[in-house]
């Protein structure tokens, strides 16, 4: 069985100073508090050998209490997930099956793992879906199903409406996320077109007792939206998801077997809802979980640290212009100029506009070195807590005072960068992509500045 290393990601590291070697230390603790494995574990215990999963209320659920144990789920962090559910249920787990985003799968021994796409469904994602559901259908009220679901969770497992396509999915993805849709309207849309989402799986696993395990990548951690809500069993919304995508000029070019779902939906089950008596939903780790770990890694470092907000939301350069003003507001506010750190979490959106390679991280470090142009002692980390930010190989990035010249002399600007999404190029060229690989986690996307002027005799002795 493989196990995690206890040290949390390891990143190639981007060429850097004392501010950026700081910046990624407080970024490796903030990623190691959110391990998967590390926060399902704590969802079990122990007592006079008896095992139990533990809610939040304080509820015990005798683990020896069931026939059949089934553990099923989807996203990035699902096999680290998985590997720790092994471990807590050892031989009473009867069956199990995850899904997650292709090379972030890990060796088990009683669940299995597939890989499929991601952000884009593909037909593995179908598969995966439909095994799934044959799984949690065999359940009975003697059984208990255990649902693992973390970021990535809404395209890694799909089972479509009957009249939908799996192309038809794909194309709604694609340009969903090309216009910069956030995931709370990416998941309100998928969620209408999908048999698991929106309290399918749980539908199918009724009536079993059903307790989904979340590592939630969704500000606010709003059950319906976090993978799609597979077992919060609520109203889906077609009228809300017709509205998105007549608001983003979407509606005379997605499939027509889309609209029509849509519509017919909501002219038969808009009020329709579900109960959520029979489901245990807990939230097992969020971007608060991460940022409380980075702000007490940077304490411990000895830097003046404040958390700017854990909601950074909107378009990725725009963020990536307000941090960079941050960034310089801090080596101003120190008199004389001492060690400092701001920390901000949330996921940011990126409006697709060029063909180039990158990511919402990525953009928001390449915003903030050209503002941060020859400003020393002060560094930008921007970086997704899974290790891979959009469609790269690259967590993100990490820019300081020469980043922007180095990109220039490899005949990058940031502005060509911005033109043709094309972050990850830029980046690259000046030594600052951070490539961790998959963490096995994903509560978000992380931006760490700090401030350190380099330590000297006098800086020590105040003299």
């Amino acid at each position: 069985m493989q196990t995690l290393s206890a040290q949390g990601p390891r990143p190639t590291e981007p060429i850097c100073g004392r501010s950026g070697v700081l910046a990624l230390q407080i970024y490796r603790a903030a990623v190691a508090s959110v391990r998967a494995d590390s926060l399902v574990a704590r969802a079990f215990d122990s007592f006079l050998g008896q095992s139990a999963l533990v809610l939040p209320t304080g509820e015990r659920i005798a683990l020896s209490g069931f026939e059949h144990i089934y553990a099923v789920g989807a996203g990035k962090a699902a096999a680290a997930m998985a590997l720790a559910c092994e471990v807590a249920l050892g031989e009473r787990l009867t069956e199990g099956l995850v899904v997650t985003k292709d090379g972030h799968s890990l060796s088990t021994l009683r669940i299995d793992v597939i890989e499929a796409s991601h952000p884009t469904p593909d037909h593995r994602s179908v598969e995966a879906g439909a095994r799934i559901a044959a799984i949690v259908s065999r359940a009975t009220i003697r059984d208990l199903v255990i649902c693992l679901i973390s970021g990535g969770a809404s395209a890694l497992m799909e089972l479509p409406e009957d009249g939908v396509t799996l192309e038809d999915l794909q194309a709604t993805t694609e340009l969903l996320l090309r216009s910069g849709a956030p995931i709370e309207e990416l998941n309100a849309v998928r969620a209408c077109l999908s048999k698991l989402k929106a309290g399918g799986l749980a539908r199918l696993a009724a009536p079993a007792r059903v307790v989904c395990l979340l590592i939630s990548d969704v500000l606010g951690n709003p059950l319906d939206v976090i993978g799609s809500g597979p077992c919060f069993t609520t109203a889906r919304r077609p009228v809300e998801a017709l509205d998105i995508l007549q608001r983003r000029g979407l509606t005379e070019i997605v499939p027509r077997s889309v609209l029509q779902h849509l519509r017919s939906l909501a002219n038969t089950i808009q009020a329709e809802s579900y109960d959520t008596s029979q489901v245990d939903h807990v939230v097992l780790g969020d971007i608060d979980t991460a940022l409380d770990a980075a702000m007490s890694e940077a304490e411990r470092l000895g830097l003046d640290t404040t958390i700017l907000t854990n909601r950074m939301t909107g378009e990725a350069r725009d963020a990536g212009v307000r941090l960079a003003h941050a960034a310089l507001d801090l080596t101003l506010q120190a008199q004389p100029p001492g060690p400092g750190c701001l920390i901000a979490g949330g996921e940011t959106t990126v409006t697709v506009r060029g063909s180039g390679l990158g990511g919402r991280s990525q953009e928001i470090a390449v915003t903030a070195a050209s503002l941060l142009d020859g400003v020393y002692d002060v560094a930008l980390l921007a970086a997704g807590t899974d290790g891979t930010d959009g469609p790269t190989d690259a967590a993100g990035g990490l820019v300081e005072a020469l980043t922007s010249a180095r990109a220039h002399s490899a005949g990058r600007t940031a502005e060509d960068a911005l033109l043709n999404n094309s972050s990850y190029d830029y980046l690259e060229a000046a030594g600052a992509l951070l490539k961790t690989g998959p963490t096995n986690t994903n509560v978000g996307d992380l931006v760490i500045i700090v401030h350190a002027p380099p330590i000297t005799p006098d800086a020590r002795t105040g003299e």
